[in-house]
């Protein structure tokens, strides 16, 4: 098996009797409208025509940094696209803006066999968010390609079971994909606090991942992306010490926690598993992420032109948008009680520039649309030309969200997942999957939590979606205990959750053994 890094999180696989494409973005136009580019660029590869024709495509899960319709577009229409299979539909919607394709569904941990030799399986997050591990089986080895997931320790430890303990290589994000704390509205002390925080987190759970899976080698990938629009250019700081860390390093960081299996791929790059050898693309004989800033103006002059048609297509509105931000809202506001009720706070939009406003949308018992942004709990502010493609549904909140395009604050500061959820799916059928699974009834068992030499005897089971903690537990330093699976920690002493709105942990304290962090039956 052979694996060719085509760019960010995109991946042709060369097997005996398959060629795959894994989450190809190429597109020269970047996208989350024109904020987020490859980096670095890999549109030199535009010109291999194996990319055009493939045995398949496999998409991990419907952001537009994975699943590119512009790149669709530009491959056979008789090639399938593999897919997990997920409650909403945005995924397969995205798809098919490229053009009509056979997709093929596949429900989480189910072989499929794209041929006789080659293998296909998906392990996905909970269903509050749709993203999927992706394993591939063929010539006698493993590629376990994360992409953006985030898997429990305990999923990692049943994928080496499914397939016989060897992952030979295993592909996994070191840069985030997120807009926090870039967006809010922090003093520069919390933000760059925030920016490290999130970054040592996400280099600590590589660590950790790689320790379970022991593969042949490692292979950071999926970011960082790059910001070529002047108005975004300044975000491309946090690749120096904020949430977008680049490949190098990220294979830095992993040598000094003694992991030396690492190799870095840049687009056109090629490892050869059963050779266990990189070859390079002569691409990049002289690049160096030391220079980024040089390669990133110059990269900038290139893309300019791709930027301009963008802020064309999307040009400032001349009428109001009040009639549909109303109307928009006011369907919303009917496709989940079970959401409504835990967003429980009135919502603010500023939209700037003309045909904009101050108004909101109130989750609370006396629900509705109005006008100001009093008494608001969150408050996105954002220019009126950004608007339009949301209300009509041509680009969903959480593509706009990413694309960085808007400031927000919030008061009090704790995170609402819900919000972000109605937000991202504003599907019924979706978000009924999810309130299934948040609402199914757990056990009250108990599990034992070491942390700073002291002993807890908490809930197994997460008080905010059910989670259970033997998967998705970690003890912090600080006598803190986080669910990975939507990241809320929990304060050991006292049961509150210190980072968003949910019930208590149910939490005793009941030794002082001096033990290291960890959890236990």
């Amino acid at each position: 098996m052979k694996v060719t890094a085509i760019g960010h999180a995109g991946l042709k696989v060369q097997t005996e009797d398959a060629t795959l494409l894994m989450d190809p973005w190429l597109s020269p136009e970047g996208n989350f409208q024109a904020s987020w580019f490859q980096f670095p660029d890999n549109s030199h590869l535009l010109s291999d025509q194996d990319l055009y024709k493939p045995t398949a495509i496999i998409i991990s899960h419907e952001h537009l940094d994975h699943c590119d319709p512009w790149f669709l577009s530009r491959v056979d229409p008789e090639v399938p696209v593999i897919v997990p299979k997920y409650p909403s539909p945005v995924l397969k919607q995205k798809i098919l803006q490229g053009g009509k394709r056979r997709i093929i569904e596949v429900n989480e941990w189910e072989t499929y066999a794209i041929t006789s030799n080659t293998k296909v399986f998906f392990v996905s997050e909970p269903p509050m968010n749709h993203d999927s591990a992706i394993v591939i089986q063929a010539d006698g080895h493993t590629l376990l390609n994360m992409n953006d997931a985030r898997l429990f320790p305990m999923q990692l430890r049943d994928i080496k079971q499914k397939v016989g303990g060897d992952i030979h290589m295993f592909a996994f994000q070191g840069a985030g994909a997120s807009w926090f704390p870039m967006v809010y509205d922090f003093d520069d002390e919390q933000k760059e606090k925030l920016r490290k925080q999130k970054r040592a987190a996400k280099l600590s759970y590589c660590v950790k991942s790689m320790r379970i899976v022991e593969p042949i080698v490692g292979l950071p990938f999926a970011g960082p992306p790059c910001f070529l629009d002047p108005n975004l250019f300044p975000y491309n700081e946090e690749m120096k010490e904020g949430i977008f860390p680049d490949q190098e390093q990220v294979a830095g960081f992993l040598a000094k926690k003694k992991i030396t299996n690492i190799e870095v791929l840049l687009p056109g790059d090629t490892w050869d598993s059963a050779e266990e050898q990189k070859t390079q693309d002569s691409q990049w004989e002289n690049f160096s992420f030391d220079s980024r800033w040089d390669y990133l103006k110059e990269y900038q002059e290139r893309r300019m032109d791709q930027i301009q048609k963008v802020y064309d297509r999307y040009p400032v509105p001349e009428a109001s948008l009040w009639e549909p931000f109303k109307a928009y809202m006011e369907e919303l506001l009917t496709l989940s009680t079970y959401f409504n009720e835990r967003i429980d706070m009135r919502v603010g939009f500023e939209i700037t520039g003309n045909g904009g406003g101050d108004w909101h949308v109130d989750f609370r018992e006396k629900q509705g649309v109005g006008k100001g942004v009093e008494d608001c709990g969150y408050i996105y502010t954002f220019e009126s030309r950004w608007l339009p493609p949301v209300l009509a549904k041509e680009v969903p909140w959480e593509d706009f969200f990413l694309s960085l395009r808007f400031n927000a604050r919030r008061n009090p500061d704790r995170y609402n997942d819900h919000l972000l959820g109605l937000l991202k799916f504003a599907d019924e059928e979706a978000l009924e999957e999810v309130t299934k699974f948040e609402t199914t009834p757990v056990s009250d068992e108990r599990i034992t939590i070491h942390s700073d030499g002291k002993t807890y005897s908490v809930s197994r089971y997460c008080p905010h979606a059910g989670n259970d903690f033997l998967n998705s537990g970690e003890v912090l330093p600080g006598g803190i205990f986080r669910c990975l699976a939507h990241h809320y920690d929990f304060d050991l002493e006292t049961g509150e959750c210190i980072t968003s709105s949910c019930d208590k942990l149910k939490v005793e304290r009941i030794d002082n053994i001096d033990v290291d962090n960890q959890v236990t039956r």
